[in-house]
C-alpha cells in the first residue's frame, strides 16, 4: 500500500453543550487506504467526519490535508473539499434536478466546466454506479438505494482526492443496502482513498484496510480486520462485536 498519508486529525476535541464528544483524536489516513470507523451510536463517529472537513469546527486540535493545515482562517474550506468529498446518510439530491443536473451543478459551480464538459463527467459517473439509464429521472422517482447511488456518482464525478462516508446506508432498507456497498467495494478496489462510518460489519471486513473502533469520543482499538474481528484486544471492543455479530453465522469474537 502507498504509504503517503492524505489527511490526519492532531488531538481533535469537540463538545456540544458542555458534553464532550471528541477526547483528542489522533489519526492519519494514507493514500489508496480504506478506513472503517465502526463503534457504537453516539461514540462520536459522525461527528469525527465532520470536523475532519470543517462541516463541524473543532474545539481544538489540528486537522491536515496533503500535509497543509485546513483549519485556518485563510483556508479556502470549498476548494478542500472538493478534494475530499462527503457522502451523508441523507441524499442530499436536489428534488427539483434530474440526476445528471445533481450531478453536473458542482461541477459547473466548482470545477468551472462547461455545461457539456459536466454533462460527459456526469454520464461517466452514473455509468460507474449502474444508473446511466436514470440520468433523467428524479429522485422522486428513484428508490432509496438509486439515490443514494447518485450521491456517490455525484461525489466521485469530482474526481476527489478522497471520499468520507457518513453511514451511507443507514436509511436503506436491507435489500437496497447491498446495491450501495457493491458500489462502495467497486471504488475502494479501484483505488480510492475512503474513510467510511459504518455499521455494516460484512463490509468493513471485505474491505477495509484497517478498523478503527470508537467508543465515548476515544478511539480504543485499532487494527487490520482480522486483528479485530477475530482477536481484539480490548474489552470493549469484544463486547461490542459480540453484539453487533451475534446474528452473523459463526462464532463470535473470543
Amino acid at each position: 500500500m502507498n504509504q503517503e498519508e492524505i489527511i490526519r486529525a492532531v488531538n481533535i476535541h469537540k463538545s456540544f453543550k458542555g458534553h464532550e464528544v471528541l477526547k483528542g483524536i489522533n489519526l492519519s489516513v494514507s493514500r489508496r487506504e480504506v478506513v472503517c470507523i465502526i463503534g457504537p451510536s453516539g461514540s462520536g463517529k459522525s461527528t469525527l467526519l465532520r470536523c475532519l472537513n470543517r462541516i463541524t469546527e473543532p474545539d481544538d486540535g489540528e486537522g491536515l490535508f496533503e500535509g497543509k493545515s485546513i483549519m485556518g482562517e485563510d483556508v479556502d474550506i470549498d476548494e478542500v473539499r472538493s478534494h475530499m468529498v462527503m457522502v451523508f446518510q441523507s441524499y442530499n439530491l436536489f428534488l427539483h434536478l434530474t440526476a445528471k443536473r445533481n450531478i453536473m451543478l458542482a461541477l459547473e459551480k466548482v470545477r468551472g466546466m462547461s455545461k457539456e464538459e459536466a454533462e460527459g463527467r456526469a454520464m461517466e459517473a452514473l455509468r460507474k454506479v449502474g444508473l446511466e439509464n436514470k440520468a433523467n429521472a428524479y429522485p422522486g422517482q428513484m428508490s432509496g438505494g438509486q439515490q443514494q447511488r447518485v450521491a456517490i456518482a455525484r461525489a466521485i464525478a469530482m474526481e476527489p482526492r478522497m471520499v468520507m462516508f457518513d453511514e451511507p446506508t443507514s436509511a436503506l432498507d436491507p435489500e437496497l443496502t447491498g446495491e450501495v456497498l457493491e458500489v462502495m467495494k467497486n471504488l475502494a478496489y479501484g483505488g480510492m482513498t475512503m474513510v467510511v462510518v459504518t455499521h455494516e460489519m460484512g463490509f468493513a471486513r471485505e474491505v477495509a484496510d484497517r478498523v478503527v473502533f470508537m467508543d465515548h469520543g476515544v478511539i480504543v482499538e485499532e487494527g487490520d480486520p482480522a486483528t479485530i474481528f477475530t482477536r481484539p484486544q480490548n474489552e470493549r471492543t469484544r463486547q461490542f462485536l459480540k453484539r453487533v455479530l451475534q446474528d452473523e453465522p459463526g462464532p463470535p469474537p473470543a
